[in-house]
């Protein structure tokens, strides 16, 4: 059984669809901007859809922005995959949940004013996927998981293995993320690991750097049509690796990055070491030291080229490692490598498998190898 990825859709502040957003990661320009309230600087979304289906839909049901983002990147996969009218099920991560929906209602109610209807279904996690499943109007499993970073790979993993058991025929995997609200940026800036570009910067977060820049927060959603197939005509999924690690804080991870190094290790150990890595790395210094140490563990001196999304898309938390990997599927499409645009790197040869790292709080960490 092979794994193939048959449509692909994303949406964020690179670019409202795949190819938007490929357009941005070549021309290598600048998408990011001041938040206005609490001025750090934040990777947002630019227009949303004003007419069509998914418009009215927005505004009919009233959805938190977590759904307004995941419908239009679905919208996507789902017409790539020709889906339409078909039956699958669907998994959706997202690290903070309808959070913006959620923080508005608290102080709704925290300042005594009357709560609206819908404020308890539109504030569950649940929400998204089900949201989803209306909009498409399937009726397979529906479900929503939240692992911090990790969250839109963990539900690719549990994708994965609803179609090797035999479960389903088609999921929908991927992650969303709205978390450019005053609470959720105040939370990152109290972590000290938020960068302070200048206005004249062209990329606010650089991974990979030195010195770190520091993490910025960014929002978007991406989603991969995966379908079990005997003959594959595209990418497929070659390998999964998942770990966890004991932190000595729930934000840590350690200097050697070792979940991540045991999933990288699982993720390769059928198909061999990558061409080309895309890292998880959020620009901040522990976290980019340790998964560089890690990468060089694992693939030695020969280790692949190194490279990262959130340049160009901030740390869009759960919809992190499903963006990136939408990227990666367009590079192996198109044999182009995506490099650090600050970087002196070398370009692959050629591109046959890509490693996609994510990681989240707790320690945990998910490598995806495809091909």
């Amino acid at each position: 059984m092979n794994i193939q990825i048959a449509g692909t859709g994303m949406i964020s502040a690179a670019g409202n669809t795949v190819p938007t957003t490929w357009n941005t990661l070549l021309t290598e320009n600048r998408s990011w901007q001041p938040d206005p309230a609490t001025g750090l600087p934040v990777y947002p979304v630019g227009a949303l859809p004003k007419t069509g289906p998914i418009a009215e839909y927005i505004h009919d049901r009233e959805v938190d922005r977590t759904v307004a983002l995941a419908l239009p990147a679905a919208a996507e996969a789902v017409g790539a995959a020709k889906w339409e009218g078909r039956d699958f099920a669907i998994l959706v991560g997202c690290s903070r949940g309808p959070t913006e929906a959620w923080e508005t209602a608290y102080e709704t109610h925290r300042t005594g004013q009357t709560l609206p209807v819908r404020t308890s279904p539109n504030t569950t996690l649940g929400s998204v996927g089900f949201a989803l499943a209306d909009y498409f109007g399937v009726g397979e499993l529906s479900d929503g998981l939240s692992v911090a970073c990790s969250s839109g790979f963990h539900a690719l993993v549990h994708g994965v293995a609803l179609l090797r058991s035999g479960m389903a025929e088609r999921v929908l995997v991927g992650g969303t993320e709205a978390a450019l609200t005053l609470f959720t940026l105040r939370q990152m800036e109290r972590l000290r690991i938020v960068a302070t570009p200048t206005p004249q910067d062209n990329y606010a977060c650089r991974p990979m750097d030195d010195p770190a820049t520091g993490m910025v927060v960014g929002e978007g959603a991406a989603f991969l049509a995966l379908e079990a197939v005997t003959e594959p005509d595209g990418p497929t999924i070659q390998g999964l690796g998942f770990s966890r690690e004991r932190c000595r804080s729930a934000t840590g991870i350690s200097r050697e990055g070792m979940a991540l190094q045991s999933s990288m290790r699982q993720a390769a150990a059928a198909v061999g070491p990558p061409d080309l890595i895309v890292a998880h790395a959020p620009g901040t210094r522990r976290g980019d030291a340790a998964e560089q140490l890690a990468i060089q563990q694992v693939f030695g001196n020969q280790s692949p080229v190194t490279t990262s999304m959130k340049w160009a898309t901030g740390h869009t938390f759960g919809a992190s490692g499903p963006l990136a990997l939408v990227a990666a599927v367009e590079m192996l499409r198109k044999q182009r490598s995506i490099l650090l645009p600050y970087a002196q790197l070398s370009e692959p040869a050629e591109l046959h498998r890509i490693l996609v790292n994510a990681t989240g709080f707790g320690g945990n960490a998910v490598s995806v190898m495809i091909g």
